[in-house]
């Protein structure tokens, strides 16, 4: 009869340790997705203030390169220029967008969220 007795009890501590276990589990996936988490929104953030910061430089350069090709004799044309740049920058990026843009994001989303953290 004394094994009758130990046997719930070991049965129990089977089950209290399972219990722990799905719990300690659970608690790790939860900080794992926080840091993932955390990395990403940090690294949205950073890039989204530096194409801010960005788009107000190119703004600058292209009025002082609108002014100087007007001084050059250009005259009214210089603007037509400066635009005609940027549609050829444009048109490069959407040729391009594959390797330029969207390969990157790609590594970066499968680095963060598919490969296992190095210890």
């Amino acid at each position: 009869m004394p094994e009758l007795n130990e046997k719930p009890n070991s049965f129990q501590a089977v089950i209290d340790s399972l219990r722990r276990l799905v719990t300690m589990q659970l608690g790790y996936a939860r900080l794992t997705a926080a840091e993932k988490f955390t990395v990403l929104l940090s690294t949205i953030a950073f890039y989204s203030m530096a194409v801010a910061l960005g788009t107000l430089i190119l703004i600058f350069l292209s009025i002082g390169l609108g002014h100087l090709l007007a001084d050059t004799g250009i005259g009214k044309y210089a603007y037509f220029i400066v635009a005609g740049l940027y549609v050829v920058l444009f048109v490069l990026l959407f040729v391009m967008r594959k390797r330029l843009i969207i390969n990157p994001v790609a590594r970066f989303m499968s680095r963060l969220f598919v490969e296992p953290p190095k210890e």
